[in-house]
């Protein structure tokens, strides 16, 4: 399918076949000057999400809308069905003018101080097992908000399923790209199954930067030639008996190794659709199935200890979709080959900018990002802000840098699990017709070894005509600089608190460390080899304890006090990469160090940040307080239990996680 993103009217056109054209055609409403189709689910174009259901048409008050976790059959492309989990949202209560069942769920387009009313309804069906595994919940993943919102096992009970509701009420603060998921009992299986979708809060200076036309690009591309891509990845079972041990090994791979399929196949931390759809099924509970999934089936990835396998979907998505197929290696300079029949093309102008908004819910796959041209040549991508709003420079990354090597190309761009960018590129000015390439490549991850996944195009690019005038954006370009710079946090005012007198469940139990530098473990006190913090694991997700949330304390919590600024350090003491994120409060990198180099941060605030293997992150985080849930003023909503984890999600729920208390 082609879909115009050009500033004219928007156009979808299906290439597979008759049927599929019509139905595309059907299911699509045209708009014209350079409006797109309001909503398109899972199974229409990979190039559209679609938005929530608001129970007030006013956007100057904010947004209030009912959230849905349910099971349905989604459509992800190349006549492909998953049997998976979905978010729609609804307008009202009774739950009848909603979205459409889809990955990923419904994206929520705010401005800072938007205030956000969600009614969670958990329509899961009873898994049987126990613990009950389709308890679930959102976490509103970075958003700065009340901590009786954050929705994690430490601030809220699970919600049951078969309608189960929780309320969340919060007001949105920091401009950024945010998504929100699951975060209680078998969170890593819903999210592997589709429970995830996008959040964009406007930067206030974004406006100024775009320009007064909104068909012609500014310093940043106008929000005509601004798109959503929620990257994520699935394996969907086939027939018992047929699904593959390895990936076709005609596919490129990043290190250019021709037996990288059988390195897949043999890796130690693979889950091949032969693993988990036929010959190590487990249930949601980590539990062995005695018979493989059916045709259609996502099975479930999280094993229920370290030395369980954990690896990527076989699959990856674009908003849902698999986009299709090339031919070729973005790598090896020369004509690439063509699309696969059917493969999804946006359509660009000669010239134009192009702004990508893209999140990475995957639970374990990083996202490393490369455009090419037709002949593989390199487009670079450059990031202009991301998880905090915009920067106040352009900054193009990757490369090594004063020793740092980031193991991704110069002009390429690193998404790890639950990471954002947002990114802009210069549509180069090539022949009508034309057609570029975004790829995800494999990351070395793990410490001299790769996870052996293929290089895929996430979006095909075809030039379809030409701009009025060349947009560039050189590394550097002002950004919020000058308009209203990013805040710097000077220094911090307070260190850790002591833990002792805490209440504890009994006089045994470890309240917490004032040592500021988290360590990653992936080792316990006792010697055993298992994720943790400070060698200590979080127990959870397996253990059945979740009705109320976890009520004890670990001797690796951290206690601060509301309103100071702290500086914390996370150490990465294991030979693989471990992406940080702390719960409620974006924090300011400083530095990532080690002994072969030094990485230092441009102003902009965070919830995540990739750690590489015997790296040392450094970073400032302000506790600010923030009105309790429903409440207008005050500041007791920042005080409370927050979680900081890895957020490769089985390392999470195998223990590699604690918490931040806030008094």
């Amino acid at each position: 399918m082609a879909q115009d993103v050009s500033g004219s009217s928007a156009k979808n056109v299906m290439c597979s076949s008759w049927k599929a054209c019509l139905a595309g055609v059907l299911g699509i409403m045209l708009c014209a000057s350079g409006q797109e189709s309001a909503q398109a689910t899972t199974g229409g174009s990979p190039y559209e999400v679609p938005k929530v259901k608001d129970s007030d048409s006013n956007p100057s008050n904010g947004v209030e809308t009912w959230i849905v976790a349910d099971e349905a059959t989604v459509d992800i492309g190349n006549g492909v069905k998953a049997n998976a989990m979905t978010f729609k949202s609804c307008s009202d209560a009774q739950l009848k003018d909603c979205t459409t069942p889809g990955i990923p769920g419904p994206e929520f387009r705010l401005k800072v101080n938007d205030r956000v009313i969600v009614h969670f309804v958990n329509k899961l069906k009873k898994s049987g097992l126990t613990p009950e595994a389709n308890v679930s919940g959102i976490h509103w993943h970075g958003i700065e908000l009340n901590n009786a919102s954050d929705g994690t096992e430490v601030t809220q009970p699970a919600v049951d399923p078969t309608g189960g509701t929780f309320t969340y009420d919060f007001t949105v603060t920091r401009p950024g790209i945010f998504w929100y998921h699951p975060h209680h009992h078998s969170s890593t299986n819903q999210v592997a199954k589709g429970l995830y979708g996008s959040i964009i809060i406007e930067d206030p200076y974004e406006a100024v930067l775009q320009g007064s036309n909104p068909l012609v690009d500014g310093v940043i591309p106008s929000a005509a030639h601004t798109k959503t891509l929620v990257l994520s990845d699935i394996t969907v079972c086939g027939k018992p008996g047929t699904n593959p041990a390895t990936f076709d090994g005609t596919l490129p791979h990043v290190s250019g190794v021709q037996s990288w399929q059988i390195n897949y196949e043999n890796h130690i931390l693979t889950q091949s659709p032969s693993i988990l759809c036929d010959t190590y099924p487990l249930d949601a509970n980590g539990v062995y199935l005695k018979q493989p999934y059916h045709r259609g089936d996502v099975p479930n990835i999280q094993s229920p200890s370290l030395t369980g396998r954990m690896s990527e979907g076989f699959t990856v998505l674009t908003n849902g979709v698999n986009v299709g197929g090339r031919a070729g290696n973005p790598h090896v300079l020369g004509p690439l080959g063509a699309l696969a029949p059917g493969a999804s093309t946006l359509d660009v102008q000669a010239g134009q900018g192009l702004r990508l908004q893209i999140v990475n819910p995957s639970p374990v796959r990083y996202m490393r990002l490369r455009l090419t041209d037709s002949n593989a040549g390199q487009i670079r991508l450059v990031r202009i802000g991301g998880q905090g709003g915009l920067l106040d420079y352009a900054v193009v990354e990757g490369g090594i840098t004063s020793g740092f090597d980031t193991k991704y190309g110069s002009g390429e761009i690193l998404l790890p699990p639950a990471g954002r960018a947002d990114v802009v590129a210069e549509i180069p000015n090539l022949p009508q017709g034309s057609v570029l390439t975004l790829w995800t490549e494999d990351f070395q991850r793990v410490e001299a070894t790769y996870s052996w996944t293929p290089t895929v195009p996430v979006m095909h690019l075809k030039v379809t005509g030409s701009a009025a005038t060349s947009y560039t954006i050189p590394p550097g370009t002002r950004l919020r600089a000058g308009l209203g710079p990013v805040q710097v946090l000077g220094g911090p005012t307070a260190g850790l608190v002591n833990p002792t007198g805490e209440a504890r469940v009994d006089d045994t139990t470890p309240a917490g460390s004032t040592d500021p530098d988290i360590q990653l473990t992936f080792f316990t006190k006792g010697g055993a080899f298992e994720a943790s913090i400070d060698g200590v694991p979080m127990p959870r997700d397996f253990d059945g304890g979740m009705a109320s949330g976890n009520p004890f304390y670990l001797e690796s919590a951290r206690h601060a006090a509301l309103s100071k600024v702290i500086e914390l350090k996370v150490t990465n003491t294991t030979g693989a990469h471990h992406p940080f994120h702390l719960h409620g409060f974006s924090f300011q990198p400083k530095s990532l160090t080690s002994s072969t180099g030094n990485y230092t941060f441009s102003n902009e605030f965070l919830d995540i940040v990739d750690v590489p293997a015997n790296n040392t992150l450094t970073f400032l985080v302000s506790l600010e307080g923030r009105p309790l849930m429903g409440a207008l003023s005050g500041l007791d909503g920042g005080r409370g239990r927050w979680l900081f984890h890895c957020h490769i999600l089985p390392h999470a729920t195998f223990g590699m996680m604690s918490e931040l208390h806030v008094h």
